[in-house]
């Protein structure tokens, strides 16, 4: 297949997926049960480009549940989930917010409407910063705050996070579209401060280096993850006992062979939405790989 049809198939995968996610999540389901299950939807069709994140309440990203995780959703919750597929590396990027409180339809109507409205100005020719401009501006017309320091960002050929990224404020330069390339559009609405910090929980990692290392728990669990090439995975993912797995990965990060992805926090109290779709620049406009 070509390029665009890679990156279309995955899309549309990607897509399904989120769509399978958002019917499973209710309150008192097991957030280990929804990502194993999505996950396996997935490598059953095409090809996991990052852990299926569930990132709940002031969590913006990167929660993904531990293998004896216990959690569940709460009757609360403001739930984001946000799924990646790839086609011989061709990323399908995308993600939704569902508020299982029924009580926060206007925040993720502020990401969701900043998402469309960005998709509508989107050509070639058009400037990232005006994006990001448009973004802004709707976020905050709904009386939210857009979290500047996370943003949309363009995707390659295994690479999740390639070149340019798009913030979601205004920045005074930016990067001219060109016809063909693929953006993952990614807006987040905050009650809180607009901007998140690494918190304390870490169960995602990416293989940035392959190079040699010395304790035999680290060779084993790079043995197992270096099939992910670039691609973030899971500590679930790796089968070995726990003793072996946690020294592994403390070594392979000290090492810098790992890159790990703390869970993204805003301010205690605060709730989160996000909304995210994949596209292709058009000459006139964008195709949307990922519409849910």
């Amino acid at each position: 297949m070509s390029e665009r049809e890679d990156y279309l198939k995955a899309g549309k995968i990607a897509a399904e997926a989120l769509k399978k996610a958002e019917k499973m999540i209710k309150p008192g389901v097991l957030m280990l049960e929804v990502a194993e299950n999505i996950e396996r939807f997935i490598r059953e069709k095409s090809n996991l480009s990052f852990p299926i994140n569930i990132s709940t309440n002031n969590q913006a990203a990167h929660y993904t549940p531990g293998k004896k995780d216990e959690k569940t959703f709460g009757e609360k919750d403001v739930v984001k989930i946000d799924v990646g597929t790839h086609e011989n590396g061709f990323i399908g990027d995308t993600a939704l917010t569902i508020d299982l409180s029924g009580e926060n339809g206007k925040l993720l109507e502020a990401s969701e409407q900043a998402l469309e409205n960005a998709l509508s100005i989107i050509k070639a020719g058009v400037m990232t910063n005006e994006i990001s401009k448009e973004i802004e501006k709707t976020i905050t017309s709904y009386g939210f705050k857009p979290v500047r320091n996370l943003g949309g960002h363009e995707l390659g050929q295994y690479e999740l996070h390639a070149g340019f990224h798009i913030p979601n404020t205004y920045t005074s330069t930016g990067v001219k579209l060109e016809e063909g390339m693929a953006i993952a559009i990614e807006p987040f609405a905050s009650t809180g401060k607009g901007y998140v910090k690494e918190g304390p929980i870490t169960q995602i990692f990416s293989v940035i280096d392959l190079k040699p290392v010395r304790g035999t728990n680290a060779r084993k669990v790079l043995e197992q993850v270096k099939e992910y090439k670039s691609f973030p995975f899971a500590e679930r993912w790796v089968k070995l006992p726990e003793f072996t797995l946690r020294t592994g990965l403390r070594e392979l990060v000290m090492s810098e062979i790992l890159r790990p992805y703390p869970v993204l926090i805003d301010e205690r109290g605060s709730l989160i939405s996000q909304a995210e779709k994949t596209i292709i620049v058009e000459k006139d406009s964008c195709i949307i790989t990922t519409n849910w």
